[in-house]
């Protein structure tokens, strides 16, 4: 498969959906890159279990939005990005206008539906997505939609059939520290990759296996 090349414009705008504990490791390593707009995204609120794998959350936030709770820790931070939240979860009612408001997209969710609507939505509008998720002892990081070469692959080529109800949700306690900063390392390179111009294969999966500490590269067999 030849690798996409993204030609990222010069005022990126990016959003990041999931503010939990993928998030939290994330959201941070984003600041000091070139973007004009971060926006966090993410509808649920802090509770008291977040507190131990979360860093950017403290007690006094529980109860309180997740998205609005990272976005004000974001803005503490060096930087001249315009950081805003949006308290509320990505459905079929703000999909659209969420994303095409957007040049980049990094989804975070642990729910397979939301998944495949984000990955929908951003191919309809030409919008790069970068995918992250972790279960168990393991991690995955896949770009699609860059411009070049399998931008037309999404998650329903690469992962064809039905979802099921085990593919949604993920006790992040049962994920080691270790996977979640993997991935949050790996998913931030893709983001640092794109934004340099730097070549992107759409629909390789990226995969990280906690038992040996490494990643495998698993290119779309659908674009071979």
């Amino acid at each position: 498969m030849t690798p996409a090349t993204a030609a990222p414009p010069q005022d990126v705008r990016l959003a990041v959906i999931g503010a939990g504990a993928l998030g939290c490791a994330l959201l941070p390593r984003l600041i000091r890159y070139p973007l004009a707009e971060l926006t966090v995204v993410d509808g649920d609120v802090v509770e008291q279990r977040n507190l131990e794998r979360q860093d950017l959350f403290a007690p006094v936030d529980i109860g309180r939005p997740k998205a609005s709770v990272a976005a004000a820790w974001l803005r503490n931070a060096p930087g001249p990005i315009r950081v805003t939240a949006l308290d509320a979860f990505l459905s079929p009612a703000n999909a659209e206008e969420v994303i095409r408001m957007h040049d980049l997209v990094v989804d975070l969710t642990d729910d397979a539906h939301a998944r495949r609507l984000i990955d929908r939505t951003c191919a309809a509008y030409g919008v790069t997505l970068v995918t992250a998720a972790v279960h168990g002892a393991q991690g995955q990081v896949i770009v699609l939609h860059a411009p070049g070469a399998g931008e037309e692959l999404g998650l329903a080529e690469l992962f064809p059939g039905g979802i099921g109800p085990e593919q949604d949700g993920c006790d992040m306690r049962q994920v080691p520290e270790a996977v979640l900063q993997a991935v949050a390392a790996r998913a931030a390179l893709r983001v640092r990759q794109w934004l340099q111009g730097e070549a992107c294969r759409n629909g390789q999966v990226d995969v990280y296996d906690h038992a040996i500490g490494a990643w495998t590269e698993l290119a779309p067999t659908t674009a071979r």
